[in-house]
């Protein structure tokens, strides 16, 4: 099974064979149910890719086609790799030596070069690059789409930029209709009932409001919002946020 799917933009590809089987630990008690799981575990190990010269990825957000791929000698491994290698031995020492000791020949970190060539682009320069031998990579299929106005794979860099601008606007919108009194975090009402964190000051985030507006109900969900305003709040040279909406009040009984 190696069928690409229109949907399907990339599949998972490395330097190692495919695998055969899937290790499971247990199985199902239904004759069914562990028919299923085989037809799903082939499909699993359908989505992986041998790299080999003339196979698509995905590098730097562009399409290149692998023209070598070739094991770093030893002696050429560098102080780095050895440094890694290193540490994977002792973590396996550590471990309780389970398992087979790493091996610097059959080392899944050992250093392994790999020389690209952006696609359908044969005069530019091919790409070298040094990388462990268990990194994966994304596949492509040999028709895929690209940015017409930067040539990148999508998402590119400026959709992702747009999308988060189109967040952030999202955001700002339904934080200019929270009403005075509101939890600028979820937006609900702030009762008297409830505990809640006020930041004296201006409005940092709606500075249409008056001063010592910015009120957080103290509850959990609402926490992460309050951690996020504090932030830009002490960076602004903040006081010491009121731990009671009503402190004020409290103050002066």
């Amino acid at each position: 099974m190696n069928r690409w799917y229109v949907r399907q933009h990339t599949k998972h590809g490395g330097i190692h064979p495919p695998r055969t089987s899937i290790n499971r630990i247990g199985e199902f008690s239904s004759a069914m149910r562990r028919q299923e799981q085989r037809i799903h575990d082939k499909e699993i190990l359908a989505n992986y890719v041998q790299l080999k010269p003339g196979v698509l990825v995905i590098w730097d957000r562009r399409p290149h086609r692998v023209i070598e791929l070739a094991e770093r000698p030893v002696d050429l491994w560098g102080e780095e790799h050895e440094m890694r290698f290193a540490t994977a031995l002792e973590q396996w020492e550590r471990g309780g030596k389970r398992g087979d000791q790493p091996e610097k020949a059959t080392w899944d970190g050992r250093p392994y070069v790999f020389v690209l060539q952006p696609d359908g682009k044969p005069h530019e320069k091919p790409i070298h690059l040094i990388g462990p031998a268990n990194h994966s990579w994304d596949v492509l299929p040999e028709h895929y789409a690209i940015c017409a106005a930067c040539g990148e794979l999508p998402p590119c860099r400026h959709e992702i930029a747009e999308q988060e601008a189109d967040r952030q606007a999202a955001r700002a919108d339904v934080l200019m209709d929270i009403p005075p009194g509101h939890c600028l975090g979820c937006g609900e009402f702030i009762t008297a009932r409830q505990q809640a964190t006020r930041f004296p000051g201006p409005n940092l985030w709606r500075p249409d409001l008056p001063e010592n507006s910015a009120v957080f109900h103290a509850r959990q969900e609402c926490s992460y919002e309050v951690d996020r305003y504090r932030r830009q709040w002490e960076a602004r040279g903040g006081m010491k946020q009121q731990p009671s909406l009503f402190a004020d009040q409290e103050n002066a009984s």
